[in-house]
């Protein structure tokens, strides 16, 4: 008996015999395009991600590096301080005697009024040094932005309206955080100080205080929540060769001064477990951009614990630090 064809098998067979028609060849091809492209549009996303990522490390362990080099600098300043402030001493208190002993000798009153007035400007320099290079005592409470930016008005009120300096605040949110408001008052009446200074040439003159909630990647890579304080200003803003150096101590672009202001406004944002930068400013006065602006990020990290665990910010700050933190300068 003759075996019967397998119908079926036969068809399949033919079919996959034959050729691709043009039609299905064309749609294979789209659709491996398709999938091409995708694959490399994801591959340049994830390459600008890493790049990215990379980059917000390498910032975040470089502010870790300088929050540690700023350390050994405080430390080695105050031996030396503490070394010149005794003989400084000694040359102030002869001074004096001396001007009494030349009292009836214009001349040399003179000369003696001179060497009066250089030790007074050393022991100012000294004084700075030491303030630098003091441990900071946190004192964390409760507090918000606004709290802070109006402490540090006021604190400024007088070189203000004496230089004619109009100031305005930007709270967007509550930007509740625990926080020594005091010592970030300073931090900031320092900046404000600052900006007065750098304006004084300006035909605008105005400061603005910002605040805002950020999340930012620290040294570890994590990306934590910050309270963001930037003051602004509309001066001539700060040389892009000069951004980098602005807060470490003893840098300068001014004739006279210590260089140690902003450097002292890093060491009570660096004790607070905070970060410190300067970034282009968003001002614009007939069209060019002018100014500058300085952030000072302070952590949630209070605010985040009392959502967690149910409790009062003030509770929270008290659980985490106890109300008082003896923090050294690289504590960040």
């Amino acid at each position: 008996m003759s075996a019967m064809p397998n119908t079926a098998s036969s068809t399949v067979v033919a079919a996959a015999a034959s050729p691709m028609g043009n039609a299905d060849f064309a749609e294979f091809m789209r659709s491996f395009s398709e999938a091409t492209t995708r694959l490399q549009e994801t591959h340049a996303a994830l390459t600008s991600q890493v790049e990215r990522l990379q980059a917000e490390l390498a910032e975040a362990n470089e502010r870790l590096r300088r929050s540690r080099s700023l350390a050994a600098l405080g430390e080695m300043a105050a031996g030396i301080a503490h070394e010149i402030r005794n003989p400084l001493g000694a040359i102030a208190l002869n001074a004096e005697m001396l001007q009494q002993d030349v009292a009836d000798r214009p001349d040399s009153t003179a000369c003696v009024d001179k060497i009066r007035r250089a030790a007074d400007r050393l022991d100012r320099i000294v004084g700075d040094v030491l303030s630098f290079a003091r441990d900071t005592r946190v004192h964390a409470v409760p507090t918000t932005a606004r709290e802070i930016f109006d402490i540090a008005v006021a604190d400024c009120e007088g070189v203000l309206a004496k230089e004619n300096v109009a100031i305005r605040c930007e709270v967007d949110g509550a930007c509740e955080l625990g926080a020594d408001s005091a010592l970030v008052a300073q931090a900031v009446s320092n900046l404000v100080r600052n900006a007065v200074e750098a304006m004084r040439g300006a035909t605008v003159r105005e400061i603005t205080l910002a605040a805002r909630e950020a999340r930012l990647r620290t040294a570890d890579g994590i990306r934590r929540g910050f309270v963001v304080l930037s003051i602004e200003d509309t001066g001539p803003g700060i040389p892009a060769e000069a951004r980098e150096r602005i807060f470490n101590p003893f840098f300068t672009t001014r004739e006279e001064g210590t260089g140690l202001g902003l450097a002292i406004v890093h060491r009570i944002v660096d004790a607070h477990g905070g970060m410190t930068a300067c970034v282009d400013s968003t001002r614009r006065i007939d069209g060019k951009q002018v100014g500058a602006r300085l952030e000072l990020s302070l952590p949630l990290e209070h605010s985040r614990m009392a959502a967690a665990e149910g409790v009062s910010l003030g509770e929270a700050v008290r659980r985490r630090i106890g109300g008082s933190s003896h923090v050294h300068a690289n504590a960040g």
